[in-house]
């Protein structure tokens, strides 16, 4: 269900997204993008905001994406967890019958030691 649940909301900020993609020259700021580590240097770019926007979006929805998918394979470990304990309550409970109402029940002597 939170799968479903994101799956929607990425599709209503795509939308929202398109609206901002068309309506682009409110959001036409060029900017430089550089990464300078002292041996190796990248860039500088020159992009719009809107680039920016969109690439932070889909690194979002991606995160949002395996973080959901790890969620699921822990929740399902759990569950598993959950049932085996179910099922070895569930066979000590047979093995422990509690007599019903008008039968002898089973006698058992005490030793003393």
């Amino acid at each position: 269900m939170r799968f479903v649940k994101i799956v929607i909301l990425a599709v209503f900020f795509i939308l929202i997204l398109a609206i901002i993609i068309q309506n682009q020259e409110v959001f036409t700021h060029k900017f430089d993008i550089g990464l300078n580590f002292k041996f190796y240097q990248i860039g500088p770019y020159t992009t719009s905001n809107i680039v920016l926007i969109a690439i932070t979006f889909l690194i979002g929805v991606i995160f949002a994406i395996i973080w959901g998918a790890f969620y699921s394979v822990s929740l399902r470990s759990r569950i598993k967890e959950k049932e085996n304990r179910i099922k070895e309550l569930e066979s000590q409970k047979k093995e422990v019958q509690i007599p019903k109402f008008g039968e002898s029940a089973p006698v058992q002597e005490m030793t003393k030691k």
